[in-house]
């Protein structure tokens, strides 16, 4: 008997991040818990990146997936308010002090998604991936796998062929081209009076 295939990559995060939606949730109301407008953002924040993460896997599966540069809309103007609305806090791995046990295992579990080949391939081949999940990590403290790195242009080949140094020679002279062969010691007297 074959055992299931294990689900792809986009579906397995999709998984976390509805089991922190749900533990968000669990902690509203009542003495020592989260405040409603609080939970209420966290909520709206990770189902958001889960959208954005679900909608995108969607295109590569489908080959509509294309790379464009990143472009920022233009920030409009905010609007006056009176009342001062909740914010998210800033910190790294903010989430952790508010759901210990729930963020701590969601965190444990994306890191080792994120060191499997399959999404590390998906991330190379998809910055838009790496962007959106970039909160996610901060939140849960989890720290991002770098970029690949641009591969460097070969060093220009060299017209001069090399020369062997003698021993003892230091190495920024091993490089050097070689000199032309001094000039006879007749060339370089005085020149002889015109006759």
């Amino acid at each position: 008997m074959t055992a299931p295939p294990s689900p792809a990559p986009a579906e397995r995060l999709a998984g976390i991040i509805l089991d922190l939606c749900a533990a968000v949730a669990a902690r509203g109301g009542g003495r020592d818990r989260l405040a409603g407008p609080l939970v209420v953002l966290i909520w709206t924040r990770l189902r958001r990146i889960a959208a954005q993460v679900a909608a995108l896997a969607g295109r590569i599966a489908a080959g509509r997936h294309r790379h464009y540069p990143a472009r920022r809309p233009p920030r409009r103007p905010a609007a006056p308010r009176r009342r001062t609305p909740p914010v998210l806090p800033h910190g790294f791995a903010w989430l952790l002090p508010l759901v210990p046990f729930e963020a701590a295992g969601r965190a444990s579990q994306l890191r080792h998604l994120l060191a499997e080949p399959d999404m590390a391939a998906l991330l190379d081949a998809t910055p838009q991936m790496r962007r959106l999940l970039r909160p996610l990590c901060h939140m849960l403290g989890v720290r991002l796998p770098p970029p690949p790195a641009a591969a460097s242009d070969p060093p220009p080949a060299q017209d001069t062929p090399a020369v062997a140094a003698p021993f003892g020679t230091p190495p920024h002279a091993r490089t050097s081209p070689p000199q032309p062969p001094p000039l006879p010691h007749s060339a370089c007297g005085p020149p002889r009076d015109a006759a």
